[in-house]
């Protein structure tokens, strides 16, 4: 080469060189030679209030507080000794008055295949950690925890909020999401859980949100509330999923004891409530029975005991609406066609709305349901006289029936109505509507938005439609009107006739011998005064025991009367007892209250009139 052409080159050397000097010092990372003994060679630019001649020559961890210096220098003797490149977070300055965060790789550089020396390059991440810091600080003043689930091995991570609700304690790199659903979800819920991460995994959507319980190591039951995203790698393809969790075991105490102090709250109102009805009605009756017994004809008198008998009915209805509230009343379920019972009730509404409030019917349903066609129809009644109340001078009401299918994914409906076939039957009106302050409490007994109210008509209702299985819902604000929709769920059973009965032309007995059980004296002495008036032969017992014992030893009886609700056996118990060894013996059950929902047999709902009672017993002789 000619010594113009060396020239050249060396120009053209110096060139790269200055090239490659700027392109270092204009790199916001601070990149550096470092020896083999730990001393700075060479730096492309020093922090703010250092000289490069404070820095080369320097040992590295003159630059480092104390407590960080055994980790760099594990860094520097590993990446000498491997010859590979080493990864660490370290504390070192940002200014020479200010100390910041870094994350540091270190280097080997080869030459003949020997590590000559190393280079260092190290980013500030001070703003990105401080970040971190801040939305760990709101984390934290959440209680919310980070984790992620990574899809191809079911492996993930847990930040310490995380391991804390979940009682972890093994590392990331044993961390696996997929057998921590056996492990820490409650049994009940893994299913549920699992569903959700899947539905995600498929989507590429969100993961819940969803409250579930988990189980600690200990034992241990919490309440927890998760969610996340699926995240997409370059494909498109779901990698894995991030997602949050925060311990709400606290929060579900505080909303169980704001519901049993509002259940309480509740019981109040329904006390109140009753006591003040019955009150009424007992002065009443104990006022007409003092005057009556001090009348001195028996035409003075019959007017007296006449209001009494009124007064008992009324408070016999009353215990109906508080029964029918609480879903203890028997019931006799029959498949039947709303649609169908509707169209027959038809004219009873016309007349119960009047002439200044239109009715339209929209009955468009072909499904049927099981439900006491009695109760349903006083649903419907109740409805309607709430809505015809609510527009005193005219106003439009619509009854409707449709046949519906409610998905999983279905969020027009309210979250108590299961997935499945219902008749929905809506009352809907355009009246004066109801304040949302009252809307959580309207199903309540004795609660009236209305002067002269009793507030025991939709209770009424609520129960009658929770006892059938159904869901009732109310949509409603000022001057807006209401909507009723009613929830019945669909059977498949064909309509099936009921035998004709003919009212019997005597209720005297005809020689019958009936055992008759009841465990309420009062009870008692009038039915078998009843009773032996019509000319049956009555035995008694006070309980179920007593019963067996008294029918072994008298048999046989035509007939059992017994009631259902008793100390020790049950009536219902009695009655499988004795009809499986006397299978020809009549059974006639009675009860003013049962924890049952269907009838079990012929049932007479307490309180009854003698004929009543008289009539049912000589149908059941008799057919």
């Amino acid at each position: 080469m000619t010594d113009a052409g060396k020239d050249e080159e060396i120009r053209r050397l110096q060139d790269e060189v200055r090239r490659l000097t700027a392109m270092l010092q204009s790199a916001p990372d601070f990149i550096s030679q470092v020896s083999l003994d730990g001393k700075f060679l060479y730096v492309n630019h020093v922090s703010a209030g250092f000289e490069p001649t404070q820095v080369v020559g320097a040992p590295v961890l003159t630059f480092l507080p104390p407590s960080y210096q055994e980790r760099v220098q594990g860094a520097l003797r590993a990446a000498r000794e491997t010859g590979r490149t080493q990864e660490y977070a370290t504390f070192g300055p940002v200014t020479s008055e200010e100390m910041g965060h870094y994350l540091t790789r270190i280097s080997p550089m080869m030459e003949g295949g020997a590590v000559t020396s190393l280079v260092m390059v190290a980013t500030d991440v001070t703003a990105l950690e401080e970040s971190r810091t801040l939305l760990q600080v709101a984390l934290n003043a959440r209680g919310l925890g980070i984790w992620t689930y990574k899809i191809a091995d079911g492996g993930g991570t847990a930040d310490e909020t995380t391991r804390r609700i979940f009682g972890i304690t093994e590392p990331d790199s044993e961390l696996h999401i997929t057998g921590m659903l056996q492990d820490r979800i409650h049994p009940d819920d893994r299913a549920a859980v699992a569903e959700g991460l899947a539905q995600a995994v498929r989507g590429g959507g969100a993961y819940g949100p969803i409250e579930h319980r988990i189980l600690h190591p200990n034992g241990e039951l919490r309440w927890v509330a998760a969610s996340g995203i699926a995240v997409l790698d370059h494909r498109g393809e779901v990698s894995r999923v991030v997602g949050s969790v925060m311990d709400i075991t606290l929060r579900r105490a505080l909303e169980a004891r704001l519901a049993e102090t509002q259940k309480l709250e509740s019981i109040g109102r329904l006390a109140g409530g009753v006591a003040h009805d019955f009150n009424n009605m007992l002065t009443a009756i104990l006022g007409n029975l003092d005057l009556a017994s001090s009348a001195s004809t028996l035409d003075e008198s019959q007017p007296l005991l006449a209001e009494v008998r009124l007064t008992a009915e009324r408070c016999a209805a009353l215990t109906q609406q508080l029964l029918a509230f609480a879903r203890r009343q028997v019931i006799e379920l029959k498949v039947l066609e709303p649609s169908s019972l509707l169209t027959k009730l038809e004219p009873l509404l016309h007349r119960l709305l009047g002439e200044h409030i239109r009715l339209r019917m929209s009955l468009r349903s072909e499904g049927r349901v099981r439900a006491d066609a009695s109760q349903l129809e006083q649903v419907v009644l109740n409805l309607i006289t709430n809505a015809r109340d609510s527009m005193p001078s005219a106003g439009h009401v619509e009854v409707s029936t449709r046949d519906l299918v409610v998905l999983q994914e279905d969020t027009l409906h309210d979250p108590e109505v299961a997935p499945g076939r219902y008749v929905l039957l809506t009352v809907a009106d355009d009246g004066a509507g109801i304040a949302p302050a009252a809307l959580p409490q309207i199903f309540e007994p004795f609660f009236t938005t209305r002067a002269g109210g009793t507030g025991l008509g939709l209770a009424t209702c609520y129960g009658i439609v929770k006892q059938s299985g159904g869901h009732i819902t109310v949509q409603s604000g000022l001057g807006k009107g209401s909507t009723f929709s009613v929830y019945l769920p669909r059977v498949d059973e064909t309509e099936k006739a009921e035998p004709v009965r003919t009212v019997p032309a005597s209720t005297a007995a005809r020689g019958e011998r009936v055992l008759l059980v009841e465990d309420e004296p009062v009870v008692r002495s009038v039915v078998q005064r009843t009773l032996e008036r019509a000319h049956y032969e009555v035995v008694t017992a006070t309980c179920g025991e007593e019963a067996l014992a008294t029918a072994a030893r008298e048999a046989p009886f035509d007939l059992l009367v017994t009631d259902i609700m008793m100390p020790g056996m049950s009536g219902w118990e009695l009655g499988a007892q004795l009809g499986a060894r006397w299978p020809n013996l009549r059974i006639l059950y009675m009860s003013g209250y049962t924890e049952g929902s269907e009838a079990r047999g012929p049932f007479l709902q307490k309180p009854f009139m003698p004929a009543d009672l008289l009539a049912t017993l000589r149908k059941l002789l008799d057919g």
